[in-house]
Order: structure tokens, then sequence, then C-alpha cells
């Protein structure tokens, strides 16, 4: 295997280690901020990204980076995926669904759950999607005949293709695009970030 490919940000254990690591937490806020139209005003990356079980036979997810946001208040995982494996919708529901239920503990109230987003990355463009030519797109729960009404914040998704990053006519600037071109070719000259 030669070196651009072992020191590729897709390679799982390279994204890891540029996003998630300890110390790090200064990356990975401004990518989320180029992600998320909000402020961030703390980060702090989980060195255990795997979800618990509740019961014996419960399926175990391991998610590639989990941080905890402004103090605790909102949960996120961040995932970089370069195979297309099937159902990774149902997959990335998954990841939220574990993450979410794990914000609340026996005896507190409902209120007390805490929000949860999850981010997916993927080299490939996702079948059901490829009508969409924006190469970011954000999705929570919201009424058929109501679009505008979401069912709650504490659901957020952010699906984005790489590759529609790189032949993407729209959105080329800003903070989001360099990251991703950035994913996409390390070695290309850009000022990544805001």
């Amino acid at each position: 295997m030669n070196i651009e490919k072992l020191l590729n940000p897709k390679n799982d254990y390279v994204f890891k280690r540029i996003f998630g690591y300890s110390g790090n937490e200064k990356i990975t806020k401004n990518l989320l901020e180029a992600i998320i139209p909000e402020k961030i005003d703390t980060i702090e990356l989980d060195s255990n990204p795997i979800t618990e079980k509740d019961l014996l036979d419960d399926k175990v997810g391991i998610l590639d980076i989990k941080a905890k946001l402004n103090n605790g208040s909102v949960n996120c995982d961040i995932e970089m995926q370069v195979i297309d494996q099937r159902d990774i919708e149902k997959r990335i529901l998954f990841y939220w669904g574990k993450m979410y239920i794990q914000t609340i503990k026996s005896g507190n109230n409902y209120d007390s759950l805490k929000r949860c987003i999850v981010i997916l990355i993927t080299d490939f463009d996702i079948e059901i999607f490829k009508e969409i030519p924006e190469y970011i797109t954000k999705w929570q729960i919201r009424e058929e005949k109501y679009k505008k009404l979401v069912l709650t914040n504490d659901l957020e998704l952010y699906i984005i293709s790489l590759n529609k990053a790189k032949n993407s006519t729209i959105n080329k600037k800003g903070g989001l695009y360099n990251w991703l071109k950035f994913i996409n070719n390390p070695e290309e000259e850009t000022r990544y970030g805001k």
C-alpha cells in the first residue's frame, strides 16, 4: 500500500486521528461549525465510541467519532463511510437511536433527553439521494403535509457526499467545501476551515 493511501483522511484510522483524537478539539470544532449552522462553545471528544448494550442480545454500534458539544447539551457522531454498504440510512438511524437513549438515566424525566446530531460523510452517492444536487443535506422528523413543522429538534442528520462536493458547480466557497476538498485530496493547497 502506498503512503498516500495510508495517510488519506478517508482512511478510517486517519479520519479518527484528525477529527476524533483528544487534543484536536479545535480542528473538530471547526469542521462541525462548517456543517452545523450554529456556534459551538465547547467540545469534548469521547474516547469510548462504543454504544452500550441494554440487553445481552442487543446490537452494539461502534461510532467513528463521538463528541459532546456545548457543555454536554448536544451529543454528536461523525461517520466517514468509504464503502457503500447496504442500508446505510438504517445504520445511521440506529447509531442516532442508541446515542439518544443513552442520554437518559433510569428515574429521569423524558425532558432530560439530549439533542443528538449524526453526520455521515460518504465517498459514494447514496442511491435514493442521487437526484439531490447539493453535497450536504439536513434531515429531521417533519410532518408530511406541514413540512415546516418539525416534531423535535433532538434529531438532526447531516449527510454529506464527497463525490458531489468534488463535482459541484454550486456552493464552492466556505469552510465546509474547503474541508471536503481536503478530505478528498489533502495534497491540494487550500485554506481549510473558515
